[in-house]
């Protein structure tokens, strides 16, 4: 585990750092890997955040990017703490408050809903998985950090991956030339989340935060009352943001983004058909074959046959 003290610098006042001995981080340094300062960043991370873990203090040079790949935490924008789960994130400008912690909420939630397999799958029991990037101020970032924000992304893999590889050179192969490329990479997307985010508004964040939790959980027994709960709705506003979002009701989206996933699997796999459906939620093989041929035009097995190099002439 990377201990707190490599995060500190000269340019850092500490304030708290409280972090649990199970807490695990990967961080890259521009000093033990300089390709970083093309980009103009100093660290980049990934952290997989247990038991307890609470940071406050304040950079006076350093922007903050944080974004959650699994579970949730709270980070301070403004005045108030914000929960940040899968697929959200915020932009901390340099000089303001840097604060973020594991949820108060999730030991009381997950003694409480213990045997519910969402909240198993959806908070990771406890943990918070993020990556985040401390950027240099007075560079081309600080078009984008003026102001606290926050945002919404499906694209948290890419950059995810990105810094696994950054990890991997610095600790390992130190290929100079490969090191440029995959902080090259890194920039630019986080420069097309940055850009996307601009002029988010809650509603959007909410409707991707929807649309990512149900592809998450593409198996579990979904209904109204269970969607808007997860997004702390009432039923009434949930179909007015999928109206609006989506134009579809709640339902309808959960049964395209199940078809969606057909489709692919499908078209890369050769399991069963009735399996499949079962991967995609669907627990009627004849239903499934029937909204499938309704969305597709093709039933399943002819689609396959269209799409799959092993079934093509069959």
């Amino acid at each position: 585990m990377a201990e707190p003290v490599l995060m500190m610098s000269e340019t850092a006042n500490t304030e708290i750092i409280d972090v649990s001995p199970d807490c695990r981080e990967q961080i890259c340094c521009d000093s033990l890997l300089p390709a970083l300062a093309q980009e103009q960043v100093w660290l980049a991370g990934y952290s997989r955040l247990k038991t307890r873990y609470r940071i406050s203090r304040r950079f006076a040079d350093m922007h903050c990017f944080l974004l959650t790949l699994g579970g949730e935490g709270e980070v301070l924008v403004g005045d108030r703490f914000e929960r940040l789960q899968v697929g959200e994130w915020a932009l901390i400008p340099a000089g303001e408050p840097l604060c973020y912690q594991l949820s108060e909420q999730l030991s009381e939630q997950l003694s409480e809903q213990l045997n519910e397999t969402l909240n198993q799958q959806v908070n990771k029991g406890g943990e918070w998985e993020l990556v985040w990037l401390l950027l240099h101020k007075d560079s081309p970032w600080d078009a984008f950090a003026s102001h606290p924000r926050l945002g919404c992304t499906s694209q948290q893999a890419t950059l995810l991956r990105t810094i696994e590889n950054l990890y991997a050179e610095q600790e390992r192969h130190q290929d100079p030339l490969l090191s440029a490329l995959l902080v090259e990479q890194l920039g630019f997307y986080l420069r097309r989340l940055l850009q996307k985010g601009e002029g988010q508004s809650r509603g959007e964040r909410l409707a991707l935060r929807l649309e990512l939790l149900l592809k998450e959980a593409l198996t579990e027994p979904w209904d109204i009352a269970r969607m808007a709960g997860a997004l702390h709705f009432s039923e009434r506003q949930l179909h007015r943001l999928c109206q609006q979002h989506f134009a579809l009701a709640p339902m309808a989206l959960l049964q395209r983004l199940r078809l969606q996933r057909a489709a692919l699997l499908l078209a890369s796999r050769a399991d069963p058909v009735k399996q499949l459906a079962e991967q995609c939620g669907f627990k009627n093989e004849y239903h499934f074959s029937t909204a499938f041929k309704r969305q597709h035009g093709l039933a399943p097995s002819h689609y396959r046959r269209l799409h799959h190099p092993a079934f093509k002439g069959r």
